[in-house]
């Protein structure tokens, strides 16, 4: 019984040390892999970028072609819930989706990779591209390549030294949508996923007529809302 006792020891001792080892490997991966400085950052995009393409030409989902036009109608349409068209496994990480209109109509198709706390996706629509790379509670944005805004703390800043909000979100658990200051007041109402009633809920209600720098900046949280981890 004693001799039994220790070999279900060392079993455990081992595969805790295995687990641990496993855990080390996927923290140095995530470290690299997500540093936007780094190559294997720009190997990671190709590969998201790849499949984004590849997505594309094989239509294999059945989405109608081409993606819809994400206009001020379009985004007042857009639904919180994407199609998952990929989840990920154990010998392929990355994730693909499609974040369509309440009418089914797509929008933007969406490849992603996740690494402990961090994940990056990109997300392309009929004629713009953004990078999403989500730390803890902040994410970095990218549009066509270029930084564009960071979003922190219920904020939406403009990257660069002369940063500037592009977006403030009052986040509320408690409520069903949460206000989305632009400017001098409220811009649109923004669903609360965790609350929302229809199984595809309305992203956005508007509450004005929005400048295109609004839109754009109510697309990116639109997708960051519905992507959230």
């Amino acid at each position: 019984m004693a001799a039994l006792l220790r070999l279900l020891f060392m079993v455990l001792m081992l595969g805790l040390f295995i687990t641990g080892v496993f855990y080390f490997i996927a923290n140095i991966f995530s470290s690299i892999a997500f540093n936007p400085e780094s190559r294997a950052w720009k190997e990671m995009l190709a590969k998201l970028r790849a499949r984004l393409k590849k997505r594309n030409e094989l239509r294999a989902t059945g989405m109608p072609d081409p993606l819809v036009p994400c206009n001020a109608e379009t985004l007042s349409h857009l639904s919180l819930k994407p199609k998952m068209l990929k989840k990920t496994g154990w010998r392929d990480p990355v994730f693909e989706g499609v974040i369509s209109t309440i009418y089914q109509e797509p929008v933007l198709l969406f490849a992603g990779q996740k690494s402990g706390k961090t994940a990056v996706i990109v997300a392309q629509s009929n004629d713009k591209e953004f990078i999403f790379r989500q730390k803890g509670k902040e994410t970095e944005v990218w549009q066509d390549g270029q930084p564009y805004a960071v979003f922190i703390n219920g904020a939406l800043l403009s990257s660069g030294k002369q940063s500037r909000m592009l977006a403030k979100l009052e986040a509320d658990s408690e409520l069903r949508q949460w206000p989305v200051l632009m400017g001098q007041g409220e811009a649109a109402m923004l669903t609360n996923v965790d609350r929302a009633v229809s199984p595809i809920p309305r992203a956005l209600t508007l509450l004005r007529g929005l400048e295109p720098e609004e839109q754009q900046a109510l697309l990116v949280l639109v997708v960051m809302q519905a992507l959230q981890p």
